[in-house]
């Protein structure tokens, strides 16, 4: 009989530590496929570098400058930064914009980047 006293106290707050897990712990692979296609709608393959940069600097969205680099490709480098205060593992989304050789966007790659304890 104690016992069952003991846990019943303690099933609110054994009841609240599961729901924040659970609020922690949703997928991020349709956030990932959005932010993706959210990309590849505003920012067509082809489009200049220029282009890319208007778009980012719109959308606040911190960026580097055009870098070209014969051995590893041309490339412009952005991250999204998650802004939810509630979640116990922030996903924040590294996304690189690759140019060919005639500075046209030939590829975006986005990679979701998980911050928290």
């Amino acid at each position: 009989m104690l016992a069952y006293m003991r846990l019943r106290g303690r099933f609110p707050i054994l009841g609240l530590i599961g729901l924040l897990l659970l609020l922690g712990c949703e997928s991020r692979q349709t956030d990932t496929k959005a932010v993706e296609q959210r990309l590849e709608t505003a920012i067509p393959l082809q489009s200049s570098p220029g282009q890319v940069l208007n778009y980012l600097e719109d959308q606040r969205i911190e960026h580097s400058q055009y870098q070209r680099d014969a051995l590893s490709g041309n490339s412009i480098k952005a991250a999204i930064r998650g802004k939810s205060k509630w979640e116990i593992v922030r996903t924040d989304y590294g996304i690189d914009f690759w140019f060919d050789k005639h500075d046209r966007l030939s590829s975006i790659d986005v990679r979701p980047k998980y911050t928290g304890p």
